[in-house]
């Protein structure tokens, strides 16, 4: 498959000791008719863009410290969800609680859009709300909203371990607490959200309302509308997934604002947005199988009469469905008839534009899938025995029940799971269909498909109301260039590293060139960077992991460059803030933690995953005591609350200071700007006498404020210590806010420069390709031997993989293990013709 080249972009082929250029314009066609410049727009887009989506499908929904999550990716186009799409690379990654670090990581070679993998979560990994991401270097053009992206509840089931900064896992409620309190405690976030886009002063419309704590989570309120007298003009109420909508008609030059009963009972006021003197209001409303949609329009004050033209656009995943334009007077309404059974199965965007093709009002709407897919999965009996054969047939049928073709992944586990608290209730057909092309967190987004009511059907409308849309911004594709033009990501066919080189300043360094020198084969491939300074090695075999030199000149051959590669493994940009966990007392996690312990010591024990273990020869193991570390005569203090060593992370000479470094890698401390200065705080420490900003000091020189630490480049930043409390104390009141350390490597007379890179010279450990492990599943076709026990008793079977094919119909068998209760077994997948397909059904298991 093509991809669409970035202009100017240069493509370095390792191996290769020339590279060449590929500059084709993607500027847009102008069509003379408006309304056809539109659609051709739309379409422009998609067949440049070629958005990807993907998807994880799960084991469980949640876990236990220890456990493996097993997993099946599936990477499809946007715009028809088939299979075997752009990128040839995908990354699946876990995220910690405090968004701060990514825990674990995975590359996965795609094959036709498939892969497979697991990820084994330690057993001291601390409880909390983690989440697990799936992307593709394609998808990182568009921003991390259109990742795929789940909460992972994690349990702990003993307390003697560490997490992810230390914190002893007994502790691990208290800690995240800490960290949460602030978000937990803040006000409520309700906002407004008129139907189309604006208040219309004098027009009736639809206002939705979308009522949310710090995590994200839905909150049941209710309030009303108050004028600048206090004057009641409409009410309004939320249920638990916190979303509903009103009538409102805003008067002219009227203010307004909205008083709202929290959960706790206390009272907050919001304002309203202003209405608009002028402009167009778009309402719609279901209708059977049909959207209608009505446009009313009103003038300016003191303006001329004369009908307003305007444009309406409705697309779903980038194929119009509608296009209509016309003109209407200030006392007329146009309404359109959409027959949703006639498009795509989706997201609905209408869009709106005025006669200078400026888009003035915007809606989303659902349209359910008409002719879905039917799975079946029907286990051969309802009951079984331990170690009995299970055989399940999967049937695969159209609407019409005609047999289709699928590509499926199948879980069978426990009903006796963990609590649904802090879980992402997502499927396949919800992130095809729905957050997939949605902006931020959804909440529980499978509830609005498990079963079509009046109910969901209304809540699914009001989530769209008050949801962004997430592709694209149409004032973007009304330029002259198309926004691909400025994609900084290639679709990988292959694992590949890219970067730009910059001068100290962050400038671009233009045209330099580029050496790659690749260890322990030593072959080397020369580049050269485009105008932007950046540049693109691709054709890593995967195989095993690699570790690059990149060396870097300026078109002059001057070293004095700085030499940026591109993060692999991106932090969240805003991380949301999570729900916390109760602690483990609920019996339902205290039955399920001693099932999955008692699970794990047997895997340890009797090692039925030799893929986990290497037997090894006798080793010897020579100890000695370790060398102190010297003492830096630049500080007084002894023991740091926290360090952070530059040296430890990734581009940190990419920072324009050291406050842009320091904001979000240390727990408790705050920094926020404020015009060209930074304010600091340690949160947890107030002094009422002294300063509330903290000591800064620089090699141990105390300073007057931060602005002094303004001029310090990151580039000759050793290590940054935070003080807090009584580790703060040895500077007596000066130190009553806390106090932050910055030591240079200049001033460190013992600094070891040998490990610091020559300029212009980057090193990078390139990951191979992760070799999935198989799930443990004996065979008992034979008499079972009694002395070896089963420990399957949180996920009986996982098959990642079951290929249906035309004939719509396959069969897989596996055998139960000592462990009784119910079972739950769950197919998801994609059809061949790119619908989603889900089946469950479930089995008995009978302990002897």
């Amino acid at each position: 498959m093509k991809f669409p080249p970035i202009p100017a972009l240069r493509y370095l082929t390792i191996g290769a000791t020339t590279t060449s250029v590929i500059a084709i314009s993607l500027a847009f066609r102008l069509p003379a008719d408006p309304a056809e410049k539109l659609v051709e727009r739309l379409l422009a887009f998609y067949a440049e863009a070629q958005p990807e989506v993907s998807y994880l499908h799960l084991n469980q929904a949640a876990y236990a410290a220890g456990e493996t999550v097993w997993f099946k990716a599936y990477v499809a186009d946007a715009r028809y969800h088939r299979l075997d799409s752009l990128s040839r690379v995908l990354y699946v990654d876990v995220v910690s609680p405090s968004g701060r670090r990514v825990l674990l990581r995975r590359t996965l070679a795609l094959r036709g859009g498939l892969a497979h993998g697991d990820l084994a979560l330690p057993d001291t990994l601390a409880q909390g709300v983690y989440t697990v991401r799936a992307y593709t270097s394609w998808m990182r053009n568009a921003g991390e909203q259109l990742f795929f992206s789940r909460r992972l509840p994690v349990w702990q089931m003993a307390s003697p371990a560490t997490d992810e900064v230390g914190t002893p896992a007994g502790k691990t409620t208290s800690a995240r607490r800490s960290s949460a309190r602030p978000a937990a405690a803040l006000r409520p976030d309700v906002q407004f959200f008129p139907e189309g886009g604006d208040y219309v002063a004098g027009l009736a419309t639809v206002v939705g309302v979308k009522a949310m704590d710090a995590t994200g989570t839905g909150l049941a309120v209710r309030g009303e509308i108050l004028d600048e007298q206090n004057q009641v003009q409409a009410s309004f109420s939320t249920p638990a997934l916190g979303m509903s909508s009103f009538n409102f008609t805003p008067a002219p030059g009227r203010r307004y604002h909205a008083r709202v009963v929290l959960p706790t009972g206390a009272t907050a006021d919001y304002p309203l947005p202003a209405a608009l003197p002028d402009g167009f209001v778009m309402n719609t409303r279901e209708a059977g199988n049909s959207l209608k949609v009505f446009i009313r329009h009103r003038a300016a004050a003191g303006t001329s009469a004369k009908p307003a033209g305007f444009r309406l656009l409705a697309h779903v995943r980038g194929t119009p469905v509608y296009m209509g334009q016309g003109q209407i007077q200030a006392d007329e309404t146009f309404s359109a008839s959409l027959p949703k059974d006639k498009m795509p199965a989706g997201v609905l965007h209408l869009t709106l534009f005025d006669d200078q093709q400026q888009p003035r009002a915007e809606r989303l709407a659902f349209v359910p899938d008409a002719r879905p897919l039917r799975v079946t999965v029907r286990p051969d009996k309802s009951g079984y025995g331990p170690r009995e054969a299970v055989t399940v047939d999967v049937e695969v049928r159209t609407a019409d029940g005609a047999p289709a073709a699928a590509e499926l992944s199948l879980a069978v586990t426990s009903e006796a799971g963990l609590p649904a608290t802090a879980t992402t209730d997502a499927t396949i057909e919800s992130q095809l269909l729905l957050t997939s092309e949605l902006k931020g967190y959804v909440e529980n987004p499978g509830y609005y498909f498990r079963n079509s009511t009046p109910e969901t059907r209304l809540a699914l409308d009001q989530l769209l109301l008050t949801q962004g849309w997430s592709r694209f911004v149409w004032r973007e594709l009304l330029q002259d260039v198309s926004p691909v033009a400025n994609y900084q990501f290639l679709p990988e066919q292959s694992l590949s590293l890219g970067g730009r080189l910059v001068r100290a300043n962050q400038k671009p360094v233009p045209n330099g060139s580029v050496t790659l020198l690749q260890q322990p084969s030593r072959s080397v491939s020369t580049g050269q960077a485009n105008a932007q300074g950046q540049f693109l090695f691709m054709g890593f075999s995967g195989q095993d992991s690699t570790k690059v030199v990149v060396q870097a000149r300026t078109e002059k051959g001057s070293s004095n460059v700085l030499v940026q590669l591109n993060e692999l493994w991106p932090l969240p940009a805003k991380p949301l803030p999570l729900p916390l966990l109760v602690p483990a007392a609920a019996p339902e996690v205290a039955a399920y933690t001693q099932r999955s312990r008692r699970q794990q010591v047997l895997e340890q024990q009797y090692r039925p995953d030799s893929s986990r273990s290497i037997q090894l020869r006798n080793v010897t193991v020579k100890g000695s005591r370790p060398a102190e570390p010297a003492r830096d005569i630049r500080s007084i203090h002894s023991n740091p609350s926290a360090v952070l060593n530059l040296r430890d992370i990734p581009q940190a000479n990419a920072y324009t200071d050291i406050f842009q470094l320091l904001q979000g890698r240390v727990a408790g401390v705050q920094v926020t700007r404020s015009g060209s200065s930074y304010n600091v705080l340690i949160r947890g420490i107030t002094s009422l006498s002294g300063p509330s900003q903290p000591l800064f000091l620089l090699d141990g020189v105390p300073l007057s404020d931060a602005d002094a630490l303004m001029g310090i480049s990151p580039s000759i930043v050793e290590r940054i210590e935070v003080l807090k409390g009584p580790s703060a104390a040895i500077y007596g009141m000066r130190g009553g806010a806390g106090a932050i350390a910055v030591f240079t490597k200049t001033g460190n007379p013992d600094y070891d420069y040998s490990k610091e890179p020559a300029a212009g010279i980057v090193t990078r450990l390139l990951p191979a390709y992760y070799r999935a492990r198989e799930f443990y599943a004996p065979r008992y076709e034979k008499a079972p031997a009694a002395a070896r026990p089963d420990p399957r008793a949180t996920t009986l079977y996982w098959l990642p993989r079951l290929a249906v094919s035309a004939s719509g119909t396959a069969r897989f068998t596996f055998y139960t293990a000592d462990q009784g209760g119910t079972f739950r077994v769950s197919a998801e997948g994609i059809g061949a013709a790119g619908q989603p397909a889900l089946g469950a059904s479930a089995l008995r298991v009978t302990p002897r």
